[in-house]
């Protein structure tokens, strides 16, 4: 019996050559990685004669500061790069002193392409570093692919070691890297034998030689990792390419303004820490401190877990708290928010260029939206506490709800409390630009609520240039009625828009017309309007009274059983979605019980093919779900579950898990990928418009134009401008703005 060739190994396939990988394929593309040192992310303490991390940093070093920065430190260097061309001639290193590596100087000067895990750090080592340093040419990110971004997109980790692990590379990630880059990448804290405050390959050459390996390992695990994962598509590849323009570009921030929030902080910390330390008897010198302040808590008789975000507004809500633990639960509150972290962040982040860069992370969700390193804008607050306006018509400023004569005039004053606004904002950072804790209060009151309450402001336009900006309306509950022909809201969005209203209108079996009379007369919303938004924000994923609760719809009913009759008068004022749900869970169930054959419902398809689901969007773009199974669920029916990515503990254990679904989450996903994918389809078409992206927050878009150019009309009229899959859907952007700071 003759036996067929071995199949090739990949060492041998060529750059270019294309392999069958998921529903699609994958091209092997030239690759590169760099090993590196900064000192970029360590403060020197010289009395601890210690390097620590940043002031509010939760890390030191690279995940401190960012690529962008670390890259641009004065003492960074390449310690070594490895390459494979895979044009046969296999992986290769260079090391700073060699001749420097003209084959990849060829390749990439006559445009070629080439590949790294998250390669925005190549790319700011090889323009800081490589180029200024050693005389590499420059690179254009068009040339640029990441494998890691191909992992994401199809719903692995974005990590190389654990994304090595659950795929099953042959060669994983050298286990002994995080020693070796210990050791020599950062900067080393002095001892009695050994005052250096670095370790060079110089001094270990057998260590070196193991780092040099290392180096050259990885490149084999993140080919043989892109082999198998399918190429984005193009249309997707020129959105990500996008995404790295964003990232690259950054987006300007008040340097100034950070610093004096930063010291504001500072001296809030200092009293707030010195009234904890009093309350606590000396037994807790620092919000900073949870185990002596959980220990101080019990044995006030007040036991708690933990210190989240989540239970301190719990513990706060009890009604007989003593002042003592009160007051210590609301200083932990004040000063262990996130929000007081951002100013820190942007500041340990910022380029010499005073911007921030990388802020966004590609496909980091399953559904394919972006999430937020370094700062997050993605949640930054977009409220800050109610404020009066001095009635005074020279001074008209806004100032602290409580004060009885307006401090910045000491003339007018009101009694009418309003919404925190654009001119409050602005009112306020003509406060914090000072720097004092004392001012600051005098005129806002709660000084690090007011610090939050303006971290929109803090980006801002470059010197010369206009932010512009506008959002979609309401776009996840125009995307659900679109996807299941719901028409009775299509017609809403179409028209007056009033979601919320209508649907308490349905629900509750009144006249649309008796919510615009009361408007009409009271001056404001009808109180049934909030039981509507409880409703529309609960229910559209199949929420039942758990999700209801959540909303906070307990304020509204007297029982258990009066919410179920509200639910279900949800459900039967909108059939097509209760089909919808039902619809996608059956072809998804159908498409794992027969692998290979596709399965739809309105558009969507389900397929099962190499223990992988499938399900094509009406973009063509593809959510995945890996291994998925079908197991007896509660009530007897088949549920579905699948093992993906978990990094958010309110979602159960970290790491590669299983995973649950059924029909309103698939549905959910559904929505969310498909208005992900409006908003890249506006990215693209407002980049070829010569509008530059700087922030993209969930459904909204910030660009940075020069002074006198391009118009909001035109943003949001670009914006509005849907792709063919979805022609006709009512999605608009409105409510825009131009100004020099953000703002909402």
């Amino acid at each position: 019996m003759i036996l067929p060739p071995p199949p090739p190994k990949l060492e041998d396939y060529r750059a270019g050559t294309t392999l069958v990988a998921g529903l699609g394929v994958t091209t092997i593309v030239p690759d590169i990685d760099f090993e590196t040192y900064s000192p970029a992310g360590f403060v020197w303490n010289e009395k601890e004669q210690k390097f620590k991390k940043p002031i509010g940093a939760t890390k030191k070093g690279l995940p401190a500061v960012g690529a962008a920065k670390y890259s641009e430190h004065p003492d960074a260097e390449v310690i070594c790069l490895a390459y494979d061309l895979k044009n046969g001639e296999g992986r290769k290193l260079w090391i700073p002193g060699d001749e420097n590596p003209s084959d990849l100087f060829r390749h990439l000067v006559m445009g070629g392409v080439i590949e790294a895990w998250n390669v925005a750090f190549e790319y700011w080592i090889w323009t800081n570093v490589c180029i200024p340093k050693y005389g590499f040419p420059k690179i254009h990110p068009v040339q640029l692919r990441c494998a890691a971004a191909k992992a994401r997109a199809h719903a692995l980790p974005g990590s190389l070691d654990p994304a090595g692990e659950v795929v099953g590379i042959p060669h994983k990630k050298d286990k002994d890297g995080r020693r070796l880059i210990n050791k020599f990448s950062i900067p080393r804290n002095p001892t009695k034998h050994n005052a250096s405050l670095r370790t060079l390959p110089s001094d270990d050459p057998e260590d070196a030689k193991n780092f040099y390996n290392y180096c050259l390992r990885d490149i084999q695990a993140e080919a043989e990792l892109s082999s198998l994962i399918p190429d984005l598509s193009p249309d997707e590849l020129h959105f990500w390419q996008c995404d790295l323009e964003i990232n690259i570009r950054g987006v300007q921030v008040d340097v100034d303004l950070i610093e004096k929030c930063k010291s504001i902080l500072g001296q809030a910390y200092d009293r707030y820490d010195l009234e904890l330390f009093r309350i606590t008897n000396r037994q807790v010198g620092a919000a900073s401190e949870l185990p002596a302040l959980k220990e101080w808590l019990a044995y006030r008789g007040y036991p708690m877990p933990s210190l989240t975000a989540e239970t301190l507004d719990v513990a706060l809500k009890l009604p007989m708290l003593p002042p003592d633990v009160r007051r210590a639960l609301e200083i932990r509150e004040m000063l262990g928010s996130q929000s007081v972290k951002k100013p820190y962040s942007m500041s340990n982040q910022v380029t010499k260029d005073g911007r921030l860069h990388d802020l966004f992370m590609y496909h980091a969700a399953r559904t394919g939206r972006a999430s937020g390193n370094g700062p997050q804008p993605q949640n930054l607050p977009n409220s800050g506490p109610n404020v009066s306006k001095c009635e005074n018509k020279e001074c008209g400023k806004h100032f602290n709800k409580d004060a009885e004569v307006c401090p910045w005039c000491n003339v007018g004053s009101t009694n009418k409390a309003i919404e925190w606004n654009p001119s409050a904002v602005a009112d306020a950072i003509e406060i914090l630009s000072i720097g004092s804790l004392p001012l600051t209060e005098y005129y806002f009151g709660d000084a690090v609520e007011i610090i939050s309450a303006c971290l929109r402001g803090m980006f801002i336009a470059a010197p010369g240039k206009d932010l512009i900006c506008s959002d979609y309306s309401a776009i996840e509950a125009v995307v659900l009625a679109a996807l299941a022909g719901e028409q009775w809201r299509l017609d809403v969005f179409n028209t007056h828009g009033k979601i919320y209203e209508m649907s308490a209108a349905k629900i509750n079996g009144m006249d649309f017309e008796e919510f615009e009379l009361y408007k009409s007369t009271s001056g404001s919303h009808h109180p049934a309007r909030k039981f509507g938004k409880v409703a529309e924000l609960a229910s559209g994923y199949q929420g039942a009274k758990g999700a209801w609760k959540a909303f906070g719809a307990d304020e509204y009913f007297p029982s258990d059983d009066d919410m179920q009759k509200a639910i279900d008068a949800w459900r039967a004022a909108s059939p097509n979605i209760v089909k919808f749900w039902y619809g996608v869970q059956d072809a998804a169930l159908d498409a794992v019980r027969t692998p290979g054959k596709e399965f739809s419902y309105n558009g969507i398809t389900y397929l099962c093919r190499s223990n992988v689901l499938y399900c094509r969007l009406l973009s063509g773009r593809l959510i995945t779900y890996h291994r998925p199974i079908i197991s007896p669920g509660k009530w007897g029916q088949d549920a579905l579950s699948f093992e993906g990515w978990n990094s958010n503990p309110k979602y159960g254990s970290m790491g590669w898990v299983r995973m649950d679904t059924y029909g309103g989450k698939l549905t959910e996903n559904i929505v969310q990928a498909t208005a992900r994918d409006l908003l890249a389809h506006a990215i693209v078409n407002l980049e070829g418009a010569g509008y530059p992206v700087v922030l993209h927050v969930h459904d909204e878009i910030i660009v940075e134009v020069p002074e006198g150019w391009g118009s909001v009309t035109e943003v949001e009229t670009i914006m509005s401008t849907m792709p063919s899959w979805a022609k006709g859907w009512p999605v608009k952007a409105k409510g825009g703005w131009r100004a020099k700071r953000y703002n909402k």
